[in-house]
């Protein structure tokens, strides 16, 4: 397994992960747009714009999704997603942990955040499991009010992943 910059055909097999409005609503946000091409799905994530990293098998085939960038003065971790058939197995771990890994060197950041869907039960356990906790957003922004904002320390964050 390895992580790589997200290309354009890993962005057309990702489609498929989302297929209905719910799911690429609790991925993608409000702004997402659905149903989507696979232009507004470039244009949405914005790949071009934003550090974008798959997880790919031996085949190159993409296993997981994600992006970060800065925020508020941390390493922002966003538009997390595993693979429908390899949900379970330890790759969101593995993923946060590398995008962590990245952006916080890049960004000198002591902490990461994220957002997350507040009926995304599953995905919220696995951040509280690897310290995230919830916080006050720092700025008043509505579209972002109905998630959960949550935060982790890099340093104990990589303690809880080296402990895995």
């Amino acid at each position: 397994m390895n992580l790589e910059r997200a290309t354009d055909e890993h962005l057309r097999q990702l489609m498929g992960w989302f297929p209905d409005r719910h799911s690429c609503l609790v991925w993608g946000g409000p702004q997402f747009r659905y149903p989507f091409t696979v232009a507004t799905f470039v244009e949405d994530t914005r790949v071009r714009e934003l550090p974008s990293f798959v997880l790919v098998d031996a085949d190159g085939r993409p296993l997981a999704f994600g992006q970060y960038y800065e925020r508020v003065g941390r390493c922002h971790l966003g538009r997390l997603v595993v693979a429908p058939g390899h949900r379970g197995g330890g790759l969101g771990r593995h993923l946060i942990g590398a995008l962590a890994e990245l952006g916080s060197r890049q960004f000198d950041a002591g902490e990461c955040s994220l957002f997350v869907a507040r009926d995304n039960v599953r995905a919220a356990r696995l951040y509280r499991g690897l310290g995230f906790r919830e916080a006050d957003y720092p700025e008043h922004d509505p579209v972002v009010a109905p998630y959960l904002y949550m935060v982790a320390g890099v340093a104990a964050l990589k303690e809880k992943l080296a402990g895995a």
